[in-house]
C-alpha cells in the first residue's frame, strides 16, 4: 500500500509515462518538457523546459468509522526558457501554451479512468478542477523564462485508522 510520503514520486512517474495513448510530456519520448522531476531542485535547469512536481497540502478525511482518505494538493511548476532559435518571445510563449495543453490532457487521464494509472483513487476530480496560473510574461521575460503553476488534488487510497 503506498504511503502519503511517496505521493510526489507517484505523480512524477505518471507525468513521465509515455506510450499509453495520452500525450507524452518528457522530451525523451517526444514531449515538450526536457526535465520532469519531483520536488524543487537546489539549482533549477535554466536552459531546459522543466516541470517540477510538488505538493502544498495533505488533508485527511474520515470517510467511515475507521477509514481515512488523504487528499493531496499537487502543485506543478512549469518553466519555459527563452530558447527559440529565431529569438521570438511570442513563439516561446505559444510553445509553453502547447506544452500546458498536453499536460492538462495527461492530468485529465483516460475518459473512464482518472486514477493516473492506478496510482490514486482519483486525480483532478475533487474539487473537479485543475487550475493553471501563468506568471505575467512582462515579469519574467527579462529573466529569460516563462512560468506557469498548475494545481489540482489527488485522492489517495483509504487506510484503516
Amino acid at each position: 500500500m503506498p504511503s502519503s510520503a511517496d505521493v510526489v514520486s507517484r505523480e512524477t512517474d505518471w507525468l513521465n509515462t509515455s506510450g499509453d495513448g495520452l500525450p507524452a510530456l518528457n522530451a525523451a519520448a517526444g514531449g515538450p518538457f526536457g526535465q520532469i522531476s519531483g520536488y524543487w531542485p537546489r539549482t533549477p535547469a535554466t536552459m531546459k523546459t522543466s516541470l517540477y512536481v510538488t505538493r502544498t497540502q495533505i488533508a485527511e478525511e474520515r470517510t467511515a468509522h475507521i477509514r481515512v482518505m488523504a487528499r493531496h494538493r499537487m502543485v506543478l511548476h512549469a518553466l519555459w526558457p527563452l530558447n527559440n532559435s529565431g529569438g521570438s518571445a511570442e513563439a516561446d510563449q505559444q510553445n509553453l501554451d502547447n506544452g500546458i495543453e498536453q499536460l492538462l490532457a495527461r492530468i485529465r487521464g483516460f475518459p473512464h479512468d482518472h486514477s493516473h494509472g492506478g496510482r490514486f483513487l482519483s486525480a483532478g476530480e475533487d474539487p473537479g478542477m485543475v487550475t493553471v496560473a501563468f506568471t505575467p510574461a512582462s515579469e519574467t521575460v527579462g529573466l529569460g523564462v516563462f512560468k506557469a503553476t498548475i494545481t489540482y488534488t489527488v485522492d489517495d487510497f483509504e487506510i484503516t485508522a
